[in-house]
């Protein structure tokens, strides 16, 4: 009985923390069981007990459940979906609260509209109503190499209490890992089945914040499989898209490319323009599959394909061009472990290029690419893929990206101005690709200047790493004028945190803040005045160092002339919930528009 009090009082307390912090849902209990059978078929069982708490968590959140599958090679069976009410009466669902659609995101890919959508619509719906739904999904044998799971436990309300249980023949092994939440797994042996039973309790809901780690690599999590990353790889290698076979139609347009290029790396991007960014995107996961893929023919003649599909396409292309290539997968390395064989983090697709008058290309298969990917990569493991390919490189997280601006300016009595940028830009922040295409492009780099106030504009030198560039610029107008005072804004380079729209950081976080890339972003700037104008809002040197960074202003008047030093350097990709209060001083300093501007006063 104590027990049964003490249990009564717990939930009690879970449900008012709850109903406090907002939530509109709780999470009861979600269980789910994977079972390997001695035939290779994998049975995944899935029940979930919803508590629903606003009239928005059953109008917009769980008024319906989505469960995706291939009929091909996968069985779903429903084995009860009902509501039971706050009074204790139950509602069962009737046969047309089950529906099958085609999932949206397979709608425009003719080649997956087989995929089947279980659309299940929770019946009596209501405030304090409890929502439960059990279904079985079994793979037939063959279909995934084994069973393996990436589980971010955290829901979009709290769980309760979460348990993942899987059952795997007595003479295999389960290789796991938990993240960021402290567990481990109670194992057993029933009837030649070795049982592996986790439970977590208490799981906050996820944040709904801005920046936050792309691959949710801070959230609680479990990853497991029954194989290793190289044998994963290598049921994936074994397909025959890895032939990398084209047909005449696509020979014919390579050597067309080929004619109207004369250099390696316009040939390379045209191609990439050609046979990726012209092609169709299917946002399919490989899990949806069976981690299978067309060939390249296929897929070309399709007009479109997966991810996994486009990136064998780009390397046949490539090969028949006589330029070395192979698909790499990026993993990352904070997730990775050799001895887990977990396909279902296989989501991030890249095709390595070797031209032989070019340094080493990472190209993406969607998008056009500015620059070598590999910049964008640290803290990412890429494998290659494809028979008799061994390739692994774990990619450190240090590329320090240099964005750097220095200025001479000079104002006349009108105060138009007159004077050069010179800009130096590194690794990801150095659109390569980009300047090499189009060196006009470079004329939009500096926020606050039309195209008519830059009057030449040179590329003094440019490479995969790094490119130096000259602006001259001529104001065709004077600065804006209000009252006595003139206002000039510090122009600011594109290339660097002015693209992350960090306008506005709220007071404090759930969650690590991610950045795009790590930088370190400089300008100098040295503005010579008439002798009459004076500076009227100098910045006296602000200096911040912290571990994950740095932060320099400085705007001063000496004589005729302002000299302005601005500085911010990142060194890490994300900054740790404790770090997050110096980083938002930082960047609101960096972004404080009576900092990065100049305010001048005639004096009469």
């Amino acid at each position: 009985m104590k027990q049964l009090i003490a249990l009564f009082f717990t939930f009690f307390g879970f449900t008012i923390a709850a109903q406090e912090s907002g939530a509109d849902a709780i999470f009861q209990n979600i269980t789910k069981e994977y079972t390997l059978k001695d035939d290779g078929s994998i049975e995944f069982h899935y029940y979930k007990k919803l508590k629903l708490l606003t009239h928005f968590s059953f109008n917009r959140l769980y008024g319906e459940t989505f469960i995706v599958y291939n009929p091909d090679y996968q069985d779903l069976e429903i084995n009860f979906c009902r509501t039971t009410h706050e009074d204790g009466y139950v509602t069962e669902a009737p046969f047309n609260a089950y529906n099958e659609v085609l999932p949206g995101f397979a709608a425009d890919a003719p080649y997956f509209n087989g995929l089947r959508e279980m659309v299940v619509t929770h019946p009596g719906t209501e405030i304090n109503a409890t929502l439960e739904l059990d279904y079985t999904l079994t793979s037939k044998p063959g279909y995934f190499p084994a069973v393996m799971a990436d589980e971010v436990l955290t829901e979009t309300s709290p769980v309760q209490e979460e348990a993942i249980i899987v059952r795997i023949p007595s003479n295999k092994e389960l290789h796991y890992k938990v993240f960021n939440i402290r567990t481990a797994p109670e194992i057993s042996e029933e009837k030649g089945m070795k049982i592996y039973s986790f439970k977590f309790n208490g799981i906050p809901e996820i944040s709904h914040e801005r920046f936050q780690p792309a691959r949710l690599e801070h959230l609680p999590r479990l990853i497991f499989s029954t194989i290793t990353m190289v044998e994963a790889i290598n049921f994936v290698n074994q397909q025959q898209a890895f032939d990398y076979k084209t047909d005449k139609q696509i020979q014919e347009l390579i050597k067309k490319i080929h004619d109207e290029n004369n250099n390696d790396l316009s040939f390379v991007l045209d191609l990439h323009k050609t046979f990726a960014q012209g092609l169709n995107t299917y946002e399919i996961s490989p899990v949806y599959s069976g981690f299978k893929a067309r060939p390249a023919v296929e897929t070309w003649n399709g007009n479109g394909g997966t991810p996994f599909e486009k990136s064998l396409l780009l390397t046949a292309v490539m090969r028949e061009a006589g330029i070395h290539a192979i698909p790499v997968i990026a993993v990352p390395t904070a997730l990775y472990d050799e001895q887990i064989g977990c396909l279902s983090m296989m989501d991030h697709f890249y095709v390595q290029a070797n031209p032989r008058e070019l340094e080493q290309m990472y190209l993406p298969v969607k998008g056009v690419p500015e620059q070598n990917a590999v910049f964008n990569l640290g803290g990412y493991t890429l494998i290659g893929l494809g028979p008799q390919q061994d390739f692994k490189e774990h990619l450190s997280e240090k590329f320090e990206n240099k964005v750097v601006t220095n200025g001479n300016l000079t104002f006349d009595d009108s105060l138009k101005y007159s004077g050069s940028f010179e800009v130096l830009l590194t690794e990801a922040a150095n659109p390569y690709y980009q300047i090499e295409e189009d060196s006009n492009t470079v004329k939009g780099f500096l926020t606050g200047l039309s195209s008519q106030e830059i009057i030449s504009s040179k590329v003094i030198n440019s490479a995969q790493f790094r490119s130096l560039l000259d602006l001259k610029v001529q104001s065709t107008k004077p600065v804006k004028n209000q009252g006595n005072y003139y206002f000039f804004e510090l122009p600011e380079n594109k290339r660097g945190t002015e693209s992350w729209h960090l306008n506005y950081l709220i007071a404090s976080r759930v969650d690590p803040f991610d950045i795009p890339f790590p930088v370190d972003e400089e300008y100098s700037f040295e503005i010579t005045l008439p002798k009459n104008i004076k500076l009227v809002n100098p910045v006296e040197l602000i200096e911040i160092k912290t571990n994950f960074g740095e932060l320099i202003l400085s705007s001063v008047q000496l004589e005729d002339k302002v000299i302005v030093k601005r500085l911010l350097k990142l060194v890490e990709n994300t900054i740790p919930i404790q770090d997050y209060g110096r980083f938002k001083e930082m960047i609101d300093l960096w972004n404080d528009t009576n900092k990065n501007k100049l305010i001048l006063r005639i004096n009469r």
